[in-house]
């Protein structure tokens, strides 16, 4: 009994090293991605904003999609510990090659470091998010998630504010004209990533290896060429009915997430007058501290079992909120400001929910995925979710293209939550 306790105290000395390393890693990601995208919006117009960020953003998920079977297959066919310190190494590397191009304001050069700093984060993916169910065994994927998941959540806010700030500090109230010019200007945030992507390594070494059965499928080239280990890999998710249904109710929310992202800002200057990108990205904060708040319940009430009720309860709240952020919107009788407030209040209860329902989901998807193939699993979730981002977002915009107004978009995003939500709900209800 001693020596099992002796164990436990242990690998929540090591779970907790390795929350370090996993917010570290969002935190970079987001510190560059923040210094490129301010930097787009201090020089260029409306148009070319809009192309840019989202250009800046698809580099970001499209290394998901891409590295999908690689990803997957290296976190099943090595150790997770050795991915995770490699991936952090390369970030070390990648950060010192940023901060060059920051010094020299090579600004092209820049904004093509995001795709690989993505791709580092692509790698590292499936064997962080494999970790939790190596280090805390089953009994623990619900606490490991809820906590994962508020980490990187914590990082997000965080780096956001962090990384904005120090831009402005080195910026000043210089008038710059060009983005080489800002770069040279804002250099020394370079070092900081450079820093905290060294402490982020050191953090990786203190992470143990817990023998686990490894996968000992050889890899080839001409397989991946053909699409072969996709195919297998969607097929491999799809005969597991747990584990697919427990992906899809992922990339549900985060495709509507994203949708979200894209339409809030326009819809509040539209409907509530809003002009202040302050107000906006604190309508959209709101949605991320609700999405801690409810992996920190639904961590809370499934401290040695994966409580599926959540689930139920979490996805009825997204879909109520997508309905309401519409509706409250087309209330011509509520003040501009009082809509203002109660439309952020529903996006932050959108975040509860959010928070409820993936923490039982990822670790359902976990817990019905076999060891030797959880890597490709994970890397398979990341894929679908990616696509689904990615999806929705092209088609935000077609139908902004199309004229069509953001009322519109968002009442699309509520009926998908309704007819998504139900196949998965009524779903999972049969099989578990």
């Amino acid at each position: 009994m001693q020596e099992d306790q002796q164990i436990g105290r242990e690998r929540s000395i090591i779970f907790s090293i390795y929350l370090v390393a996993v917010f570290l890693n969002a935190f970079v990601d987001l510190g560059h991605k923040i210094i490129i995208q301010n930097t787009i919006f201090m020089i260029y117009g409306e148009q070319t904003q809009l192309i840019l960020t989202a250009i800046v953003n698809a580099m970001i998920l499209v290394p998901f999609i891409l590295l999908f079977t690689v990803s997957g297959y290296l976190s099943d066919k090595f150790a997770k510990t050795n991915i995770m310190r490699a991936s952090a190494f390369a970030a070390v590397l990648i950060t010192l090659a940023i901060t060059y191009c920051y010094y020299h304001g090579e600004y092209i050069f820049a904004f093509g470091f995001t795709l690989l700093l993505a791709t580092q984060s692509a790698i590292y993916s499936p064997a962080k998010m494999g970790y939790i169910k190596e280090c805390l065994s089953k009994a623990g994927l619900s606490k490991g998630n809820a906590y994962h998941s508020s980490v990187v959540l914590i990082a997000i806010l965080m780096g956001t504010v962090f990384f904005s700030y120090l831009f402005e500090v080195y910026l000043g109230t210089l008038q710059l004209e060009t983005p080489e010019e800002i770069l040279m200007q804002i250099a020394p945030v370079g070092w900081v990533l450079v820093g905290l992507s060294l402490v982020e390594f050191l953090a990786t070494l203190g992470v143990r290896f817990y023998p686990i059965k490894l996968s000992e499928v050889e890899f080839s080239i001409k397989k991946l060429a053909s699409f072969h280990y996709l195919a297998n890999n969607l097929k491999a998710m799809r005969n597991n009915e747990i584990v697919w249904y427990s992906i899809l109710g992922t990339a549900i929310f985060w495709g509507m997430s994203q949708n979200l992202v894209a339409v809030i800002p326009a819809h509040a200057k539209v409907n509530f007058g809003v002009e202040s990108p302050l107000v906006v990205n604190a309508m959209l904060a709101s949605s991320v501290i609700g999405i801690m708040i409810g992996a920190f319940i639904s961590g809370r009430k499934s401290l040695n079992f994966i409580r599926v009720n959540n689930i139920y309860t979490g996805s009825t709240m997204i879909t109520i909120c997508a309905i309401l952020v519409p509706i409250v919107s087309s209330l011509s009788f509520i003040p501009n400001s009082s809509a203002l407030i109660i439309v952020t209040a529903v996006i932050l209860l959108f975040g509860v929910g959010a928070g409820m329902m993936i923490v039982p989901l990822n670790a359902l998807m976990q817990a019905h995925s076999p060891e030797d193939g959880l890597g490709s699993m994970l890397a398979g979730k990341n894929w679908l979710q990616n696509i689904a981002m990615i999806g929705l977002l092209a088609l935000t915009m077609l139908l902004a293209k199309l004229s069509f107004d953001s009322q519109f978009i968002l009442y699309l995003n509520a009926a998908i939550a309704v007819v998504g939500f139900t196949i998965v709900l009524k779903k999972l209800k049969t099989i578990l």
